[in-house]
């Protein structure tokens, strides 16, 4: 049976997603205040054997507390914003994650 390859795309692109997610909830609200300043962006090949470009920004919250929202995007670098996804969480100053 074959693949539908637009599900087999949003597959791979969210498996790169989890596992850059897994990585960064464990950095510390500390240097999370540096990315506010300087997002952080790199490439990453997948199983697909495609590159894509993972960006990722902070900012802080608007709700008046000093937490952080985390945005990371995902998109290949061929295209312009197509088939870009993103994910977020936001970390609190104790180190708490919520999403």
């Amino acid at each position: 049976m074959p693949r539908n390859p637009f599900s087999w795309e949003i597959r791979v692109r969210r498996e790169v997603l989890d596992d850059e997610m897994i990585r960064l909830r464990q950095i510390p609200y500390a240097l999370w205040q540096d990315v506010v300043t300087t997002p952080i962006s790199k490439l990453v090949t997948a199983r697909d054997d495609k590159v894509y470009r993972l960006r990722v920004t902070a900012a802080y919250t608007m709700d008046g507390t000093e937490d952080i929202r985390v945005t990371m995007s995902l998109a290949r670098t061929t295209l312009l914003r197509r088939g870009l996804i993103r994910q977020t969480f936001i970390i609190t100053r104790e180190n708490t994650i919520r999403v």
